[in-house]
């Protein structure tokens, strides 16, 4: 390794990386009161205690589509994946915080296991933009994202380096430098050509360390988070879906709990965005509000040929009751020192790969 230069300057070669190509409580006890037994009995309070457990898990499931926290930063080189052998990781780590003091580029490289649901080309801007790689205002970072699972490839490029670091350019540096050393499962090196090939390219222009590029302001990323001005629908559905519960307990088909249910599931993956949260919520939804038509059908016809009260608050009255009254109980007994990126944003730019 180079010895840091006495001032900031751009070399037309980076030597450095060439080192790195070539190698005791009392148990809580419940009782029923002898009331609370006889209404625990009735069918449409069974019924509307598995509404109660369909609907958690339909919540539990829309939470496990919703997208996967990202991991901190820990420097230059973020192994998460553990690809890059451990010979090559802190060389490439000092090759790349010397670029960014000779240059003020932010040059990062990610791996992870996978991309928790995300394409690669999602979850690049997502991290991109929430480590804020790159100087604020002058969004001069560059990030090489690698899903190993997916065996998906990104590079995205700040605004601020798009001029000087092109989609096309970085479209054949995967394609020459990183992906033919991938397919032969070499991450470590195809990192290291592929992080020397964009700090030559990026040297090789007439890139000056701080220059700002101003963005258009009819510029916008895309909408990656749960779309918050559209979370009023929930109230008005959290309603009606409560008002259709007596309604499909009226009927002998079990159709319409499931076209609710895809309806009820699709408006939440439209919450969380993403076409596999809508699909994936839809089916799922579909499936409980089947099951749960089925037991509200069959709750009913047991509480009308028993000769028990139909109507919707009546019928009701016996399992209200025991959360009222019905319970006693005896008491029971009670990243390191890396201090972060600059503040930069993503400009949408670079190019991706499947291998």
């Amino acid at each position: 390794m180079k010895a840091l230069p006495s001032k900031v300057c751009v070399h037309r070669n980076y030597s450095w990386f060439d080192k790195l190509t070539t190698s005791g409580q009392q148990p809580l006890t419940l009782s029923l009161s002898k009331g609370a037994q006889r209404r625990s009995h009735d069918p449409l309070a069974h019924a509307f205690a598995l509404a109660l457990l369909l609907l958690l898990a339909l919540v539990l499931a829309s939470a496990a589509l919703a997208q996967a926290p990202l991991p901190q930063p820990v420097g230059h080189v973020n192994d998460f994946a553990e690809v890059i052998s451990s010979d090559v990781e802190k060389p490439l780590e000092d090759a790349l915080r010397l670029f960014q003091e000779e240059t003020t580029v932010e040059l990062v490289v990610v791996t992870v296991p996978d991309l928790g649901g995300d394409t690669v080309e999602q979850y690049a801007v997502r991290l991109f933009n929430e480590w804020g790689i790159g100087k604020k205002d002058v969004d001069n970072g560059v990030l090489l994202l690698l899903g190993v699972q997916e065996r998906s490839i990104k590079i995205e490029v700040g605004y601020g380096m798009e001029p000087y670091l092109t989609d096309g350019q970085v479209g054949r540096i995967l394609d020459n430098d990183v992906l033919p050393d991938f397919r032969e499962g070499n991450y470590s090196l195809g990192i290291t050509k592929g992080m020397q090939a964009m700090a030559e390219t990026i040297a090789n222009s007439d890139y000056q360390p701080g220059e700002v590029r101003s963005r258009p302001a009819e510029r916008t990323l895309p909408p990656v988070n749960i779309g918050v001005d559209r979370l009023w629908v929930l109230g008005p559905l959290a309603m009606f879906t409560i008002y259709l519960i007596s309604f499909m307990a009226r009927t002998r088909s079990f159709w319409f709990g499931g076209v609710w249910g895809a309806i009820v599931g699709g408006v939440l993956g439209w919450l969380l965005g993403g076409v596999l949260a809508i699909v994936g919520l839809a089916v799922l939804a579909g499936i409980l509000g089947l099951m749960l038509d089925a037991a509200l059908s069959s709750a009913y016809v047991h509480q009308k040929s028993s000769g028990r009260p139909t109507g919707w608050r009546r019928s009701m009255d016996g399992f209200s009751g025991a959360g009222r009254g019905g319970w006693t109980g005896s008491k029971g007994i009670g990243g390191g020192s890396f201090k972060g990126f600059g503040g930069g944003r993503s400009g949408g730019g670079g190019a991706s790969r499947r291998f």
